[in-house]
């Protein structure tokens, strides 16, 4: 089963908020998350799928069927929301069957489907409990239990973890991933919350201003983003404009720091990327890329300890699990990443990412 947006685009009546242009193809059993900016477009791309909202232009394939057309319900798709949306005044069994009474099932077809899959989800025994009797955690399950109770083709999740303290978070994402997994359903996952777009996708789709400006793995997308704002958005970063002095170096306000070779041409202006994680505590063996440092902020945060450090030119911040006193730092050639001096996407990268399939 697939999911494939072609050249998808939409406008709301009366503004310019929508999205543009969205090409996007989820494989069998895939996991895609999408992450941007408030208003970017993510929940309208997850409109448009589920058929609540018809695309200007382009079409929506399911499995390579055309659905552009045809209203949610014929679409057999299991949607689960932010607020859960579930009825207070049925048990809990009723709400997860709700989907096949629409569709016709008996009742007793219906309660062995719904505990069926209550038990998947690990609510084994609650089928006659009311959702208001229920933990937030608990009523996140009914709710996903509900979208999977009719097998549906895919899977649509809206920040469905959004209201969960972070202990049950951590365990929903889990959750999620098996289910999605032991059903082979290509799921699209729409959050704000960078960590569990990371920890829980196969890939992960940046969207910014109604575009898809990135599709990659989660290591490749935080590891070489395309651009400064995809940079500044995936995690923390230091970013320094340089110019290309040699081969293997770029002339920087920090001073020449020694790259891995880049290809790029001599003077070409470009900008540096370095995770604080890769900034590596005291001098280089061989002082390449070292700085004494003066500490500014030190943060404990538990497993890791984060710090801004004033070197000559700059301020540096770093991650470590260290929690000795230190004096200087340096950054492995390998961990630098080069990008492109400038702060938007070329349409020919958007386009060439956008058409990825199942990696």
């Amino acid at each position: 089963m697939t999911i494939e947006l072609q050249d998808v685009s939409f406008t709301y009546p009366g503004s310019q908020a929508g999205v543009e242009r969205v090409s996007l193809r989820l494989g069998a059993g895939e996991l895609v998350v999408v992450i941007g900016p408030s208003g970017c477009g993510k929940s309208t791309l997850l409109g448009l799928i589920a058929g609540f909202l018809k695309p200007a232009e382009g079409r929506i394939l399911i499995d390579g069927d055309d659905v552009t057309d045809l209203p949610p319900r014929q679409r057999q798709l299991g949607v689960v929301f932010q607020s859960y949306a579930l009825f207070p005044h049925m048990a809990v069994w009723e709400n997860v069957a709700y989907p096949l009474k629409v569709r016709g099932f008996g009742k007793a077809e219906r309660k062995r489907q719904a505990e069926d899959v209550l038990n998947r989800v690990g609510l084994a025994g609650l089928a006659e409990r009311s959702p208001a009797s229920l933990s937030g955690g608990q009523q996140q399950r009914v709710a996903l239990a509900r979208a999977l109770a009719f097998v549906p083709k895919a899977l649509l999740l809206d920040e469905p973890l959004s209201a969960l303290d972070a202990a049950l978070r951590a365990g929903m994402r889990d959750e999620i991933r098996r289910l999605q997994r032991l059903q082979n359903l290509p799921t699209l996952h729409i959050t704000h919350d960078q960590e569990e777009a990371l920890s829980m996708a196969d890939r992960v789709a940046v969207m910014q201003q109604g575009r898809i400006v990135q599709v990659g793995t989660p290591q490749a997308l935080y590891d070489a983003p395309l651009t400064r704002e995809i940079a500044e958005f995936v995690g923390h970063a230091n970013l320094w404009d340089g110019t290309v002095s040699g081969p293997d170096t770029v002339r920087t306000a920090l001073g020449e720091l020694r790259t891995l070779p880049h290809g790029q041409p001599q003077g070409a202006p470009v900008q540096l990327l370095v995770r604080p994680e890769r900034v590596a505590l005291g001098r280089d063996a061989n002082g390449v890329n070292s700085f004494a440092c003066r500490m500014l902020r030190d943060r404990f945060a538990g497993p890791v300890r984060r710090y801004d450090v004033e070197v000559t030119g700059g301020i540096l911040l770093g991650e470590t699990g260290e929690r000795e006193p230190f004096a200087a730092v340096h950054i492995p050639p390998a961990h630098i990443h080069l990008l492109p001096q400038t702060r938007t996407i070329p349409e020919s990268a958007s386009t060439r990412v956008e058409r990825g399939g199942t990696p």
